[in-house]
């Protein structure tokens, strides 16, 4: 027989937050700091940022120049990140064990697997910064987008073709239709980052390094916005944290 070693009613929290808000708030840190480093760069270091080898006019900072190149742009954009790591991975548990009760049986690991890398990507090229350590942030780069997009997709496959199907609510299948449209957003304006890219080294433009810019802040946006559908994903749990420990509701 099973004796409860306490009464649940009895628990108390020091904390408690719904893992809705926790995602929010997870994806908030990023998303934000990318903004603020992107105004601050073209407010004070706007020539600096759009120089480029063609000395052609522009007006949108890369990405890499506006987090990496400046202060404090880079502390801002390097303490975001750091902070909101731990909520990432711990989201990121979640998120298998939300795909493991609901699709067939491996391929939730797969997913947490593509989704691991591109965290830990995220944290490499953060750390190595181009600027500095450009073989490092390169590969991480590369990294950090190879395995975003792959689990991106690999995500919006399986939770459409290998779902259980008692299991599907509107709520769920409103998630996936955001999770297509994100992933769709999210690659073609990659390819039209590498297009508008690869044009400007080769014929040295004015502005279109700019629109390269400008399709870089879409990528990353998309990329945040598929990750913030995990709010319908895993909207009625709770993390509280009591004298007893962490646990979920």
């Amino acid at each position: 027989m099973y004796i409860p070693l306490y009464n649940e009613s009895e628990r108390k929290h020091l904390f408690r937050i719904s893992v809705s808000k926790l995602c929010v708030i997870t994806v908030s840190l990023p998303l934000f700091a990318f903004i603020i480093c992107v105004m601050m760069t073209m407010y004070k270091d706007f020539e600096n940022a759009n120089f480029t080898h063609c000395n052609v006019p522009n007006v949108f900072p890369s990405i890499s120049a506006s987090i990496g190149n400046y202060e404090p742009q880079n502390a801002i954009w390097k303490t975001a990140i750091y902070t909101h790591a731990p909520m990432r991975f711990f989201i990121i548990y979640l998120r298998w064990e939300y795909y493991r009760n609901v699709i067939s049986e491996y391929l939730d690991i797969i997913s947490s697997i593509f989704n691991i890398i591109e965290n830990l990507a995220l944290i490499g090229l953060t750390h190595w910064t181009s600027s500095v350590y450009y073989p490092y942030h390169e590969f991480c780069f590369k990294t950090f987008i190879g395995t975003s997009v792959f689990y991106m997709l690999f995500t919006c496959m399986m939770l459409t073709k290998y779902r259980r199907k008692s299991h599907v609510t509107s709520t769920e299948k409103q998630s996936v239709k955001m999770k297509w449209r994100a992933f769709i957003v999210n690659i073609s304006s990659f390819a039209v980052a590498a297009y508008f890219f690869l044009r400007h080294n080769r014929l040295c433009e004015p502005y279109v390094y700019s629109l390269f810019g400008f399709a870089e802040y879409i990528v990353v946006i998309s990329n945040i916005m598929f990750h913030l559908t995990t709010v319908y994903d895993l909207k009625r749990q709770f993390v509280s944290v009591s004298q007893r420990g962490i646990y979920l509701e």
